[in-house]
């Protein structure tokens, strides 16, 4: 779903803007529990349509007030089963989309604050991974976009295994290139020119 084709979705253009609209979970859960129900909740259990209990204490749950039976708003995202608060996976989630080019996990760490670097690490590769395409379709295949094609060694030096250079993978990419409309505001940069690509690591036999 894109949230920019729900009109009745708001969508943050500034960082005050973003701290006004989710300032806590509470806010984050009532988002996720609009965007999935448009025109309120219903149980997936029992199909019953109608307010559910909230819990102040676990606002990423929903209960059916007919059934009993919880409902996680975060089940089916790459929110699931994580024990990180919703507000850090939306202000994540914010960093993610805003920043170019990108940041590291590093960077991601210190943004949010986290204690652990593998906690940073794994919300980026998520939102990363949830960014692409389902239906990835096929670069190149057309006249006017050539590609270009090229691979590395990536790996670094190690402590304890004597010298050189060791553990390296071999990483192919591909790139298509694409030409911007003339007359567009990014025509003049980078003469005009974009891409899409593909990387995978080829397997290497010793």
């Amino acid at each position: 779903m894109d949230v920019l084709d729900r009109a009745d979705l708001p969508f943050p253009q500034s960082l005050p803007e973003f701290q006004r609209l989710f300032p806590d979970d509470a806010a984050c859960a009532a988002y996720l529990e609009k965007a999935r129900w448009r025109d309120g909740f219903v149980c997936p259990h029992c199909g019953t349509t109608g307010e559910p209990f909230h819990f102040e204490n676990r606002p990423g749950v929903l209960r059916c007030r007919k059934c009993r039976k919880n409902t996680g708003l975060t089940v089916g995202t790459v929110m699931e089963r994580s024990h990180t608060p919703l507000n850090v996976w939306f202000w994540a989630a914010y960093l993610v989309t805003s920043q170019t080019p990108g940041m590291s996990a590093v960077q991601f760490q210190r943004q949010l604050g986290l204690s652990r670097y593998e906690t940073a690490f794994q919300i980026l590769h998520k939102l990363r991974s949830g960014m692409v395409r389902p239906n990835q379709d096929r670069i190149g295949g057309q006249p006017k976009n050539h590609v270009e094609v090229d691979e590395t060694w990536v790996g670094g030096r190690t402590r304890g295994e004597g010298r050189g250079v060791h553990h390296k993978v071999l990483v192919s990419c591909a790139i298509e290139v694409r030409h911007r409309k003339p007359g567009t505001k990014l025509d003049n940069r980078k003469n005009g020119r974009y891409g899409r690509t593909r990387s995978a690591r080829r397997r290497v036999r010793p």
